[in-house]
């Protein structure tokens, strides 16, 4: 019988974080897509989360092999904050000494992310007054289908009830977690149509904000 175990994240697990959002950040699919530069990408996407706040993270295991984690914070300012005065320096760094910002794909990418900012794409409506709390989720592909993500999100909610936390949300451009989130009891706070895909797809891509209150 199949055993699935959500715990707490240990030092140990860094390795398994980086590597997993990585294979799934382009609409659950590598990183390659769109990215070159695993590490450079991976401390954008989770350092703060196993460096800074390893008590939101959690893993999930099957019969002990690691298949997915949810990343959470219970502040999305103070992530902000050491997100800009701590981590991007450093990320800013590296790109530069390891040459990973003049790759051809990279310099596309960051070529249309400039193009989105002036279109106002990527400005952000503050939620936090109802939602203090963020989280992002992945699964092993391997391990999809069989409530993992489930488990990981109540995990996360009996955790924020815990610290008197009145409500999460988070952002994705992937309708099929539109929908899963959904189920979980999110709403739809904001949609909004971004640019910055464009070179890799035809389809309209949209940037969703799912807010659920807790308390």
């Amino acid at each position: 019988m199949t055993r699935i175990i959500i715990r707490p994240f240990k030092v140990e697990d860094r390795d398994f974080v980086r590597y997993l959002c990585c294979e799934t950040a382009f609409f659950g699919k590598p990183a390659e897509k769109f990215f070159e530069g695993r590490e450079v990408l991976a401390d954008i996407l989770t350092r703060y989360f196993t460096d800074f706040e390893p008590e939101s993270l959690f893993i999930a295991e099957i019969d002990g092999v690691k298949a997915g984690y949810l990343a959470g914070s219970r502040d999305i300012k103070k992530l902000k904050k050491i997100f800009k005065m701590k981590i991007l320096p450093v990320v800013i760094i590296k790109a530069l000494l390891t040459g990973t910002i003049f790759k051809k794909k990279n310099m596309v990418f960051i070529y249309n992310c400039a193009k989105s900012f002036f279109k106002k794409e990527l400005f952000f409506h503050d939620f936090s007054s109802q939602y203090p709390a963020t989280l992002h989720i992945n699964v092993d592909s391997g391990y999809r289908n069989m409530k993992i993500g489930e488990k990981l999100v109540e995990q996360y909610y009996d955790y924020l009830r815990k610290q008197n936390t009145k409500g999460v949300f988070l952002e994705t451009v992937s309708e099929r977690a539109v929908k899963f989130f959904q189920r979980m009891g999110f709403l739809i706070l904001r949609k909004q149509r971004i640019s910055y895909y464009s070179h890799l797809t035809d389809e309209k891509v949209y940037r969703f904000t799912l807010g659920k209150k807790l308390l």
